[in-house]
């Protein structure tokens, strides 16, 4: 899950935000390596199907480290309007749940869908050799956390 088909393409040269840390610019890494994830297991796992998912903002308390804490003014604020605007979680998930478990996917490996359970196309610029990069990148995050 991320925010797959959006656009967003990430710093491949520093995935995990070492060099400069902001919040949001961090979280689109986390996006578009997600997307990564999705496109390069669909080929590498011919026997395995994988979906990507965007349900775009929902309300939850998952924001509540960049508002000040769950339950500040902050928080219940940014929430309550995004609460107006967008889907509940509830309601993604009766749209989501029946599409995962439709026949109609099996070998649809790669697919991505929308908060609607609609399909989208991946991010322009996804290609094999940008996927590559993310996918080595990753790895060698991976590398470096476990030789710690």
């Amino acid at each position: 899950m991320g925010f797959p088909g959006a656009g967003e393409k990430g710093n491949v040269d520093d995935p995990n935000s070492e060099s400069t840390y902001k919040a949001i610019r961090t979280h689109m890494n986390t996006v578009a390596g997600n997307e990564a994830l999705v496109l390069d297991a669909a080929t590498r796992y011919e026997h395995f199907d994988v979906f990507g998912l965007n349900p775009g903002l929902i309300k939850t308390d998952i924001r509540a480290n960049l508002f000040g804490g769950n339950g500040t003014l902050r928080h219940r604020f940014f929430e309550t309007v995004i609460g107006w605007m967008t889907p509940s979680a509830e309601t993604y998930a009766s749209r989501i749940v029946p599409l995962l478990g439709a026949a109609e996917l099996e070998g649809r490996s790669g697919a991505l869908f929308n908060k609607k359970g609609t399909a989208i196309r991946p991010s322009n610029g996804f290609d094999d050799g940008f996927v590559g990069r993310w996918m080595t990148a990753s790895e060698q995050l991976v590398a470096k956390a476990v030789t710690l």
